[in-house]
């Protein structure tokens, strides 16, 4: 009797960079990833941010970042949609 091996369910999560545009913090939005590092990679590199803090609404499948500028006041956001 073979055993049959367990396929694992391809993940379809996104991270979507955002970018404050004057009014709203996810103005403009500029990217989406498929992984977390590459984000905030690309987010180093356009958005003027020195701390990222997570939300107080993160669940368990939706996960949101302020990217705060160096007085705290948020320039844009990193989320990971499921």
């Amino acid at each position: 009797m073979k055993k049959k091996k367990k396929t694992q369910t391809p993940t379809t999560e996104e991270w979507e960079v955002w970018k404050y545009n004057g009014q709203y913090i996810q103005g403009e939005l500029l990217k989406k990833y498929k992984s977390k590092d590459s984000a905030i990679k690309y987010a180093k590199k356009h958005i003027d941010f020195k701390y990222i803090e997570p939300s107080i609404k993160n669940t368990r499948k939706k996960k949101e970042f302020f990217l705060d500028d160096e007085n705290h006041m948020p320039v844009g956001m990193i989320i990971k949609r499921p």
